[in-house]
Formats: structure tokens, sequence, C-alpha cells
């Protein structure tokens, strides 16, 4: 199997394979077209509950619910995003899907596929409960992609960042769920296997990279986030290079938490910035809502340090060079 190899902060997650490159580019430049009537993705939360205390995450300390998100507000939220025509759905958020109950599973992901839009859905996971009955449901509703993020190539490393979990038995699930592609003859989901490169796995990114080239459809190495300011620096390495121009994420993507309120940011896990409630609101009167018109007004006159949660994030992403922001 040919891997893609990803690296940068700045590489999309769901970056397809070399030979479409120039057509998503374009698909890209197009879509961004229809960015201020509606959403390019929503992220959101099915759960809030995870199973790892992984130490370059500060979801330990959240003091909001971990439920799951209520069935009839993800209902309205599916069936709105469907009327906007939103092109792609995240179910993630601060949460980890694979610790839902199968029923559940079938159930969110059913009502996503019951809708004549078809979204694309891509999900996050740290791949430890991904069992058959699991990667079975992802292929009876055509999951997109799966990022699976591991940390590190040796459990030595690995269990001492992603804390509650064991490599071989997320290793061993990853094989399982591509041989069982294999035997189906599917294409789907997408598989990317992903490091988060800190100071403590620095060491074993050449390993990581020779342990998984070939085994899946993508590697890739990411950036550190220190999660709008919420972690210090000390997990970082290389050279730091601040992004000056306006972050394209609010006005690309929606974030909404299980609990139905809307965040600026993806990496908001505390709901520090709230810019609306899907309880009292409409996915479009929240995407056009004032608090979010401010936070993009800010960010275009290159005032987005002015937002307490902007200041002190290291991540602020340049826009595509297809991205077409609110004047």
């Amino acid at each position: 199997m040919a891997t893609k190899v990803m690296h940068g902060q700045d590489v999309p997650a769901w970056i397809r394979g070399p030979a479409i490159q120039a057509m998503d580019l374009a698909r890209s430049g197009i879509e961004s077209l229809a960015w201020p009537r509606r959403p390019q993705a929503v992220n959101f939360e099915i759960t809030a509950q995870c199973d790892a205390r992984c130490i370059h995450c500060p979801r330990h300390e959240m003091d909001r619910s971990q439920r799951p998100m209520d069935f009839e507000l993800f209902t309205r939220l599916i069936d709105q995003a469907a009327e906007l025509g939103v092109p792609s759905l995240y179910p993630n958020g601060f949460g980890e899907i694979l610790t839902m109950r199968d029923q559940l599973v079938d159930k969110y992901l059913g009502y996503i596929r019951s809708k004549k839009h078809r979204f694309e859905i891509g999900l996050n996971s740290n791949g430890f409960r991904l069992t058959e009955s699991k990667i079975r449901l992802f292929f009876k509703h055509e999951v997109d992609f799966i990022n699976i993020t591991l940390d590190g190539a040796t459990a030595e490393t690995f269990e001492k960042i992603r804390v509650n979990l064991k490599l071989d038995q997320c290793e061993a699930n990853v094989h399982r769920l591509m041989e069982l592609r294999r035997e189906l003859g599917l294409a789907y989901p997408r598989v990317r296997i992903g490091l988060i490169r800190i100071s403590e796995n620095e060491h074993e990114r050449p390993a990581f990279m020779e342990k998984w080239n070939g085994k899946v459809d993508f590697v890739g190495i990411g950036g550190f986030t220190n999660r709008a300011g919420s972690l210090d620096a000390s997990f970082e390495v290389g050279e730091h290079i601040p992004v000056t121009g306006a972050c394209v994420l609010p006005f690309r993507d929606l974030n909404i938490w299980a609990d139905g309120k809307a965040v600026l940011c993806c990496d908001d896990w505390n709901e520090s910035y709230v810019v609306g409630n899907l309880n009292e609101e409409s996915l479009e009167q929240i995407w056009h809502g004032p608090a979010l018109k401010k936070a993009r007004e800010l960010h275009m006159a290159g005032r987005g340090a002015d937002l307490d949660i902007c200041r002190s994030c290291n991540m602020w992403r340049a826009p595509m060079r297809t991205a077409r922001l609110w004047a």
C-alpha cells in the first residue's frame, strides 16, 4: 500500500492522495465562495466523554457536562446542517466516540446517513476501543475517514503520553480495521495515523514513520497546540513562527459541543468563548450572529489578539491560497 506522508499543522488532516490534490484545491476554492452563507464544516460532540488522560490535553479540568449530546438536539443539528448544505461533519470535539455503546453509534451515524444531503463524515479517535463491531458500523454508515493519533512508536513513550491506553491494543485495532476493509473490498474509511510532535516523543518520529508507512492510507506528524493558551510551552519542539494574519477557522468551521453551546474555536475545550446556543438558536443564526461577526472583523483587521482566547493561541493558521475570508 502506498502511504501519503504528511508533515506540519498546516497540512489538512484529511488530505487526499497526490493524484487529486489539484482537484481538491480547486474544489476548496469553489466551496469557499459559500462560506459566508454557511460553514464549510461543523465540528460537534456526539459525546464529551473520553477514556484517556493525555498529558497534552486539558480536558480533565472540564467543568462542563460530559454526557452524550441529547438525540433531539443532535437531530436538529443534522437537519439544519443538511438544509444549509454543509459539506462536512466532524463528530469529535473533546470526546471519544468509541466510548459510546454500539447501539448509540449506530443510531447517531444512521441518522446522518438518513438525510438526502450526503455529508462527508470524519472521525478523530485514539483507537483504544475500536472493536470489530464498531469497525463494521463505520463500514455500514460509510464513514469517509478516521484519524487515529498514537503519539509514539513504543509502548513506553505512548503510554506516558496517552495515559490509560495501551499501545498494543490500539495498534491491533488499526491493523484489524485495515484487514477487514481489504477483505470486504472497501475504499473507506480512509485511515490516517498521526503523531502530535511534542518534546516527549520527538526522538521517536523516524521510528513512527517507518512503523506505519505502507500500513495505512496516510501518516502524519502534527504540531502541538496549546489549546488556546491552556497548556504551557514545555511540550513544544522546534522553532515556533507565529502566524500574524487572520485565522481562517472562524470563517470556515462552526463548533457545537455536547450541551449545544457553540464556541469560537475547536480548541475551546471548556467553552470560554461562547458564540451561540443551539438549544435557543438555529445553526444559521449562530453562524451569522454578532459574536462570530465580531471575531471575524477583529481578525480581518489584524486584531485577533484583542480576543482573550486568540491572544494566547500558538496555532493561528494562515488561510489557504484559495480561502475567501469575509471583508
